[in-house]
């Protein structure tokens, strides 16, 4: 079974990595969001006007020493969102040039299928964080931006702790859109479960914004969403006094059972879904 997963995800990363416009995508959107959405909104003023109690910016906003450090950590989780929604894209294709009717008869076990998408999904997804993390630091030696502001001492221990959160998001969010995919018969029908799906999971987040700003029935959702549980622990390790939604453990608790949960549900379903179709 190992080695049946190996070869389908190398051949998923394959098909990836020799569309050049795919990897310039890679690239450039990263820019787009940080370099425009990031440095557009410079709320951090309104919190330092005249007559503002000092520090009131850190506190509202998880300690984060202005907007863009905020976003920015954010945006780590929303792009591994963005990465993952179209994780079951292949399958849609495959389904349609029959190549799955094969993958259907051969003897490999049906859980495969699934999970080779969703490794080379996490793939994916983990590249470009490490291209958002990068760029989002390199801006502070661009003059006329604002750049990542982190905490003394972010070190080799707070990056493995940020990527092992990351990595557990990519996977249930890859396991959720894979399924997704199993279940669908059509790529304009996955388009549109896709965006009735990705916007309330970000906006309803504490990825973009506080909880603290949202409205008591929105906050009260957005708590338990599991990019605000990476986000929130994200934060927790980049910035000093991040006013913790919840503790870390619960919030690594909570993507593991999210990622587990979801991986689990698009193994178990994968035999039921493939075997009609």
């Amino acid at each position: 079974m190992l080695w049946q997963t190996l070869a389908l995800t190398k051949r998923e990363l394959k098909h990836w990595y020799r569309v050049k416009v795919q990897i310039f995508m890679t690239i450039i959107q990263p820019v787009v969001w940080l370099g425009l959405f990031g440095q557009a909104f410079n709320i951090g003023q309104l919190f330092n006007a005249p007559g503002m109690p000092p520090g009131l910016f850190q506190q509202a906003f998880s300690g984060a020493p202005n907007y863009f450090s905020f976003m920015a950590i954010g945006m780590l989780a929303v792009n591994v969102l963005f990465t993952c929604m179209f994780s079951g894209m292949s399958i849609v294709w495959d389904r349609r040039f029959g190549f799955l009717n094969k993958l259907k008869v051969s003897p490999i076990p049906r859980g495969v299928i699934p999970v080779s998408r969703i490794f080379s999904t996490v793939i994916r997804a983990m590249i470009q964080v490490v291209i958002v993390f990068a760029i989002a630091i390199a801006f502070n030696y661009v003059p006329g931006l604002t750049g990542l502001g982190l905490k003394e001492g972010f070190g080799i221990v707070e990056v493995l702790g940020s990527f092992a959160m990351l990595f557990l998001l990519a996977v249930g969010f890859a396991s959720l859109f894979t399924t997704i995919a199993l279940a669908v018969e059509n790529q304009e029908t996955l388009f549109g479960v896709i965006n009735l799906i990705n916007l309330p999971l970000m906006f309803a987040s504490a990825a973009l914004f506080p909880t603290a700003l949202m409205p008591d029935w929105l906050k009260g959702v957005a708590e338990y969403n599991p990019l605000t549980l990476a986000a929130d622990g994200l934060r927790q390790l980049a910035f000093v006094d991040a006013a913790p939604i919840h503790s870390m453990w619960f919030n690594i608790i909570g993507l593991l059972l999210f990622s587990g949960a979801l991986i689990s549900l698009s193994v178990l379903t994968s035999r039921r879904l493939l075997s009609n179709r």
